[in-house]
C-alpha cells in the first residue's frame, strides 16, 4: 500500500508542477498577472508552511532524498494542489485499502 501511495503522491506533485506552468506561463503570455500572482502564492505559501512544520510525506513513507530538504519542498507542492483533491484522493485510497482485490 505504501507504494501505491507513494505513486500517487509523485504523481500528484508532477501533474501539479506541470498545471503551475501552464497557468502561470499563460496567464503571463495573456497579461493576466493577478491569476499568475494568485498561483505562484498559492505555492509558495504551501512549501513554506510545509518547511515551518517540517511536513514530509515522503519521509513518512521511509524515502531518502541526497538533500534533506526536497521532501518538504515537494510536500508543499502536493499540498499546494488543493485541500479538496487531497482530500479526495485520500478518500479513494482508504477505499482501496477497505476493499483489497
Amino acid at each position: 500500500m505504501d507504494m501505491i501511495v507513494l505513486v500517487l503522491m509523485m504523481a500528484v506533485t508532477v501533474e501539479g508542477l506541470i498545471e503551475y506552468g501552464k497557468t502561470v506561463g499563460k496567464a503571463m503570455l495573456d497579461k493576466q498577472y493577478k491569476t499568475a500572482i494568485t498561483q505562484g502564492t498559492a505555492l509558495i505559501l504551501s512549501v513554506l508552511l510545509c518547511f515551518a512544520v517540517g511536513a514530509d510525506f515522503y519521509a513518512v513513507l521511509n524515502v531518502q532524498f541526497t538533500l534533506p530538504w526536497v521532501g518538504c519542498l515537494l510536500t508543499g507542492i502536493f499540498a499546494s494542489r488543493g485541500a479538496n483533491f487531497v482530500s479526495d484522493l485520500f478518500k479513494k485510497l482508504q477505499t482501496l485499502g477497505d476493499n483489497p482485490q
